[in-house]
């Protein structure tokens, strides 16, 4: 009698454990996948991280390229893209991208896109203390020949690495939102013409050196990327979300 009951009670714990098993597998395999992407995010970030930091510690070695790239912007200015090149450098200017970026969210937030527009706040004002920081830091210089008049210091360049930033995180919104491959390639090849456009538009009005574009795309790549590992890994996707309250709700009712 005591033998039955004591292989009764181990066939319903094999059992219960083989059901936990089974049931709890997928959201194993969710967050092993996840945490993948996260590391592989985190490593990218810290590349451009270093990439950057490499640029701003041995800006002297970049006085060649800076000194020939400052002479050839001058030969190739012209009056007739001087006005075009004025607009793009008010639009994308960093209290002016502040101003957007504020309306953009204020816009993505009353769409019910709550997430995104926390994201876009929140990498919007970092990008800002960040340039800020460094520019504060490093003290470098503008060049003499400049086309307007830019205050502040020169590296790095403000407008280019609020353009990473800002129409970096409409992307990843895009990428998010729609899984066809026409727009995820129109959308990436509209965010490196605007962004290269940004850096070529600083270069042309001679209001920064070459290593100051170069610096601060690295700068602007590790931010939207440390951004984007800190909105995946402290806001989950609500499709993670509805998935592992189910398996949780699973569990319960086998137990």
């Amino acid at each position: 009698m005591s033998v039955s009951v004591h292989i009764k009670d181990f066939q319903g714990s094999f059992c219960l454990m083989i059901s936990k098993r089974f049931n709890s597998s997928p959201a194993i395999d969710v967050e092993g996948q996840t945490e993948l992407r996260q590391g592989k995010i985190l490593i990218i970030s810290l590349l451009f991280l270093i990439c950057f930091l490499l640029v701003a510690s041995f800006r002297g070695s970049f006085y060649k390229e800076n000194l020939s790239v400052n002479l050839w912007s001058t030969s190739v200015n012209t009056g007739f893209f001087t006005p075009a090149a004025q607009t793009i450098s008010v639009v994308f200017d960093t209290t002016a991208l502040a101003v957007i970026s504020l309306v953009v969210a204020i816009f993505l937030f009353v769409l019910h896109h709550r997430r995104y527009s926390l994201l876009l706040l929140g990498a919007m004002a970092g990008d800002a203390l960040l340039v800020a920081l460094f520019k504060t830091i490093i003290i470098s210089p503008r060049p003499l020949n400049e086309i307007i008049v830019e205050t502040g210091y020169s590296f790095p360049s403000g407008h280019t690495t609020s353009s990473v930033v800002f129409v970096g995180v409409l992307t990843y919104f895009a990428w998010k939102q729609w899984d066809s491959t026409k727009i995820k390639a129109l959308t990436a090849g509209l965010y490196v013409s605007i962004t290269a456009v940004v850096g070529f538009d600083r270069i042309y009005l001679n209001v920064h050196w070459f290593s100051d574009i170069v610096g601060a795309f690295f700068l602007g790549a590790f931010w939207l990327t440390f951004c984007i590992l800190l909105f995946k890994r402290f806001v989950p996707s609500r499709r993670i979300q509805r998935f592992l309250s189910q398996d949780a709700k699973s569990e319960q009712l086998t137990l």
